[in-house]
């Protein structure tokens, strides 16, 4: 008796875990789709120097939409964006729009060298040395990019490398 009664309970275990499992394989959420709970909120103030060495600080940026991007030298995604935000960049930096990007678990040399090689002209700032401003947006993996409207509110957060169409239309939103 006592061994049925086992045995059931092990078939009805293994039975949920496998339902989980095919759930997850097969109708869980893609991660890039889960909402940030930064949507709909105040952006997080903070304070950076660039690489090029100038200080600068969030709420310098107070009226205009901000496109704020987390990214490492490391990250294979990054280099997918990096021309893409450069072009829009320089399109859209004279009408008021401002690009940030933060490298976030990289050395200075290996950031350096990444913005030289895609010849980044925009702001951009390594994290502090605690990561605070990632761990302030709550920034699980790069690149991961904050779509910040005039009234510093965020507008969206795009987890992986930001696409043509996705920024475009915030760029059209907001100028």
């Amino acid at each position: 008796m006592f061994k049925k009664l086992m045995f059931s309970i092990g078939l009805f275990l293994g039975g949920g875990i496998l339902a989980v499992m095919f759930y997850g394989l097969f109708y869980a959420s893609n991660p890039a789709e889960i909402p940030s709970a930064q949507i709909g909120k105040q952006a997080q103030q903070f304070s950076v120097t660039t690489f090029d060495g100038r200080q600068l600080s969030f709420s310098d940026f107070q009226g205009k939409p901000v496109v704020l991007n987390f990214w490492a030298s490391w990250c294979v995604a990054c280099r997918k964006e990096a021309h893409l935000l450069e072009a829009a960049h320089q399109r859209y930096a004279p009408q008021g729009m401002v690009f940030l990007g933060i490298a976030i678990n990289d050395t200075r040399e290996a950031s350096l060298a990444f913005i030289r090689r895609y010849g980044k002209t925009y702001l951009l700032a390594p994290d502090d040395e605690l990561g605070n401003i990632s761990l302030d947006y709550g920034v699980t993996a790069v690149p991961e990019t904050f779509l910040i409207d005039r009234n510093g509110m965020i507008t969206e957060k795009v987890l992986g490398a930001i696409d043509r169409d996705t920024l475009q239309r915030f760029i059209d939103a907001q100028l």
